[in-house]
């Protein structure tokens, strides 16, 4: 994939690690010039450095994804070091998980800011700078469970239920400006923090793999991040307002 995106400016949110950090790598493979954030501190310095060290072309910016300003600085920290922004990924999210009654009064609230005011911000910052470019691309990451219910999930799958909603507009929205909007939805991924819940109980990963995914193969932060550099290709010009599972075959059942 290397030189794939040669010339295009990326925005990607939420990359010290998991899911964002194997996208920004494999990005930096297809030599993308690139504005990251990230809420990690020390990660986000370490994926920094790691990009960096690849030769990418590569800015960090502290991002408050639900902060109008903070989006405005991002924006303007793309135009002014690459003086474009081809492609922006809402891939910072955040989740709680429990059953409706145990949850606080205050939980949809929280996730709804994050999962959709930020990518709804992030869209709304974006927008003028590529209508004016003559377009551009815009990937929502989400998750499955944001197409199906799940128990212990009210929160975490309404907030996403509405971000892939809002993609779906958007993209329907786009159009006329050759604005893609795509909603990019992971299964099962192994990322740090999911290893490191599972770390104790290790015997438990493979019974739950096999009752789960029918390749019975786990995802990997590097296989969406192959999924973006498709998407963020000219090959995929004409994908837009369109759902894209990398599950494994989860949501096949």
């Amino acid at each position: 994939m290397m030189g794939v995106l040669s010339g295009k400016a990326v925005i990607l949110t939420g990359a010290s690690s998991g899911i964002g950090k194997g996208t920004a790598l494999k990005l930096a493979e297809a030599s993308a010039r690139i504005v990251f954030t990230g809420r990690d501190g020390p990660r986000s310095d370490e994926t920094l450095a790691t990009l960096r060290a690849m030769g990418a072309a590569v800015e960090l910016v502290r991002l408050d994804v639900t902060s109008e300003a903070d989006w405005a600085r991002v924006i303007d920290t793309c135009l002014s070091r690459f003086g474009r922004v081809d492609v922006l990924i809402n891939n910072a999210g955040d989740a709680v998980m429990d059953r409706i009654e145990k949850l606080p009064a205050n939980a949809m609230n929280d996730l709804i800011g994050v999962n959709v005011d930020g990518p709804f911000l992030g869209m709304r910052a974006v927008w003028p700078h590529m209508k004016k470019q003559g377009g551009g691309l815009i990937i929502n990451v989400n998750s499955v469970a944001g197409q199906r219910g799940n128990v212990n999930g009210s929160a975490y799958c309404g907030s996403k239920a509405a971000q892939l909603s809002l993609s779906l507009t958007a993209a329907a929205e786009g159009g006329k400006d050759n604005i893609r909007v795509v909603s990019l939805h992971p299964g099962f991924t192994l990322t740090e923090g999911l290893e490191e819940t599972l770390c104790t109980q290790p015997q438990m990963l493979q019974p739950m793999i096999d009752s789960m995914i029918p390749i019975k193969l786990p995802g990997r932060p590097a296989d969406m991040g192959d999924a973006v550099v498709f998407l963020c290709s000219d090959d995929a010009r004409n994908l837009t307002g369109i759902e894209i599972n990398v599950d494994g075959g989860m949501t096949a059942r």
